[in-house]
């Protein structure tokens, strides 16, 4: 992953760039589909703003925060990011099943008299659709 830091109007340390590198890390370790990361601070007034755009694989997730010290406003981006990322993630594994899964959801049935497999194959369920599931009556459009 690469990660752009950039701090405006004062110069960056190495202690706070090894802490926002580290703290970006470990959401790489986490959710591994992170590509790149951009973090820029500004300091308005005592304040600090610290903005995180992180660019994951079909999405980018950004948070951003307002605090007095630095490393309390990126470490609530952080929590931001991975609440986004884990909302994400669980969402994305609700939506794949595994065949095991979709066989007990009632979704796909297994084949009563499957055919003799080969020994090439591996040991795993033939799945089929429900043929009581199809309705034989068209849909009713209501047209406007």
């Amino acid at each position: 992953m690469q990660i752009n830091i950039t701090r405006k109007s004062a110069g960056l340390s190495d202690s706070l760039r090894t802490y926002v590198e580290s703290k970006l890390e470990g959401l790489e370790g986490r959710f591994n589909n992170v590509i790149d990361a951009n973090v820029l601070i500004s300091e308005h007034g005592k304040e600090n703003c610290v903005e995180v755009n992180l660019r994951v694989t079909g999405v980018n997730v950004f948070a951003k925060d307002n605090n007095t010290n630095l490393r309390a406003a990126f470490d609530f981006c952080v929590d931001k990011l991975e609440k986004q990322l884990s909302k994400r993630k669980e969402k994305m594994r609700r939506k794949t099943l595994t065949p095991q899964e979709a066989l007990l959801s009632g979704k796909v049935f297994a084949e009563s008299n499957p055919e003799p497999e080969s020994k090439d194959s591996p040991d795993q369920p033939v799945l089929l659709f429900d043929p009581e599931e199809e309705r034989d009556e068209p849909e009713q459009r209501t047209g406007t």
